[in-house]
């Protein structure tokens, strides 16, 4: 200790202390302030820096003019919604300035290290909680991911350089790597315990996997008997307005366990461009979709895509498969290009519906689901029917503008079990039986959709100016809620709605809902009733939450 002169050793040390303290508050503001720890506005956000000697992450904490941010290689904000909406949101700026892969690496080292708690509170939900219970299972399907990660990353390495498509795919693994890597850097320096159990095969599963693969795994693979959990479904309606155009409305709503209601709007806008050297930006500059911690493509299967001034939307229902009870039951095929891989390829490179249908069957799309797509250019007021056989080994477009045009309504509802899916000489007609319920259920509903609070309503499961319907229960068939399955009831049901209202001037608004439905006077869903002894770790208990408009930063 240094002595001041002229003051007493008690008085030295008492500045001195004074001093320490001061410091020390100094240091704890720093440490707090990167840490994101100061209470403020909710909004944590960060930049990328890139220079030869490698990337450079900036935190800029919370009560920033995100306007202010600077881009470098890429910028990002992430606000924590999940007990107030249902919904975080993260959305992530990249530079023209930098190669495509310093871009993809930056984006997915911002998303890792700022949706770090988010991203292993999924994967505790998901991954671990069925791998506990079925460590076999897993430890096959992660030996499938690596191997197949493997051989389409190089090839990918030899064919991204001539090649649109393949360039896409490289850049989705690179991305990757970055949001492993920056998970990594944040867990490290939070010095928490017990978040460094995740491998990378974890985050493989958590960007790859479809929506039916953890109900699956966990129903001991005898998927046939849980057909009836598929009940997501989309649905567009032309709404009319005196004086002016109609107004298309498209609804979506997802499908899945309740384990995964840990949710991320996201907004990716990404200076990428068709080929690694001197080539276009990619049509697809900016994705907007609803999405899960870990992944890079929506896995919910629903995209607004926007290029100068034009806008693609891009709605998918999975439909599973009963001849595939196993999990991944086509991993002798693991040279193909894994859905959310090729779906983000497609985002980014069409630039109309059957162009994104033609990237979707480019190449190898062998795989254990068959799915089904709507694109929809409101622009335009054309519509497509994107179909994947359940051979996997193509995607037709149907153009059904004219037929949406003469009825004002097309719809699709997820029938996991009909007979095209079945094995052969397998019938299933009560699975049938239902879907022609479903159907009809669904045509006199619309016979009364003439505005957007109808259309809203009906999203919701249930309008009281409706006609009911005296054999069914309409918010159960359309909103479909496992929980509330009077026999052997399961977390597993419909988990949001997302509405996009667009016209000839493009997209007007999006509005998404998280949680399973509480529309018929249905009790909000609850944890702590239902199903306690069931991992939703960073999930709120109750499920009663208002729709929200994602209010979007950067242009």
């Amino acid at each position: 200790m240094l002595k001041v002169v002229g003051a007493s050793w008690l008085q030295t040390r008492f500045a001195t202390y004074i001093l320490v303290a001061v410091a020390l508050l100094g240091i704890g503001a720093i440490i707090m302030g990167e840490y994101g720890l100061i209470e403020n506005d909710g909004i944590y956000a960060a930049s990328v820096s890139y220079y030869k000697e490698g990337y450079h992450i900036d935190f800029w904490g919370q009560g920033n003019d995100l306007t202010n941010v600077r881009l470098g290689a890429a910028r990002a904000y992430y606000k924590t919604g999940i007990s107030e909406s249902g919904w975080s949101v993260i959305e992530i700026e990249t530079s023209s300035k930098y190669p495509d892969s310093v871009q993809a690496y930056a984006a997915g080292l911002l998303e890792g290290s700022l949706t770090w708690q988010l991203i292993h509170r999924h994967w505790y939900n998901t991954v671990h909680a069925v791998c506990e219970r079925r460590a076999g299972e897993c430890r096959k399907l992660m030996r499938f991911l690596r191997e197949n990660t493997a051989i389409v990353r190089k090839r990918a390495e030899i064919l991204a350089v001539t090649d649109s498509f393949w360039h896409m795919v490289r850049l989705f693994y690179i991305q990757l790597d970055g949001l492993e890597a920056g998970w990594r850097f944040a867990a490290r320096r939070s010095r928490q315990e017990g978040v460094d159990e995740m491998d990378s095969e974890h985050f493989l599963w958590l960007a790859m996997a479809n929506l039916m693969d953890l109900e699956q795994i966990s129903t001991n693979n005898d998927f046939h008997s849980h057909c009836d959990h598929t009940k997501g479904m989309i649905i567009l309606k032309s709404l009319t307005r005196e004086g002016l155009d109609p107004l298309i409305a498209i609804g979506h709503t997802t499908a899945a366990p309740y384990a995964k209601m840990l949710r991320l709007l996201k907004k990716y806008t990404f200076a990428y461009h068709t080929l690694p050297k001197k080539a276009a930006p990619v049509p697809g500059r900016t994705v907007v979709m609803s999405s899960y911690p870990g992944a890079l493509s929506s896995q919910d299967e629903f995209y607004l895509i926007v290029r100068d001034n034009r806008e693609l939307i891009v709605a998918g229902t999975v439909t599973a498969v009963a001849a595939n009870r196993s999990l991944w039951n086509s991993t002798n095929a693991k040279d193909q290009v894994m859905s959310p891989v090729r779906v983000m390829a497609a985002n980014r490179l069409a630039t109309d519906g059957r162009s994104w249908s033609r990237d979707m069957s480019a190449h190898n799309m062998t795989g254990a689901m068959a799915q089904q797509w709507v694109t929809l250019e409101p622009r335009e007021g054309f519509v497509h029917l994107v179909e994947r056989s359940l051979s996997g080994t193509s995607a037709r477009a149907i153009d059904i503008t004219e037929r949406f045009a003469n009825s004002g309504v097309f719809w699709i509802t997820g029938e996991a079990c009909s007979r095209e899916t079945n094995t052969p000489g397998e019938a299933n007609d009560e699975k049938e039986d239902e879907n022609v319920t479903r159907s009809d259920l669904i045509v006199s509903l619309q016979k009364n959709i003439t505005t957007v609070e109808q259309f809203e309503e009906l999203m919701g499961g249930h309008s009281d100016e409706q006609p009911s319907i005296e054999d069914k229960d309409q918010a159960q068939i359309l909103t479909y809620r496992g929980d509330l399955k009077k026999s052997a009831s399961t977390p597993f049901g419909v988990i949001d709605a997302k509405i996009v209202l667009a016209d000839g001037e493009g997209v007007a608004s999006f509005d998404a809902i998280s949680g399973p439905s509480t529309s018929a006077s249905r009790e909000p869903f609850s944890w702590s009733k239902s199903f306690p002894n069931v991992s939703h770790l960073g999930q709120p208990d109750v499920f009663d939450f208002d729709s929200v408009t994602p209010l979007w930063v950067w242009i």
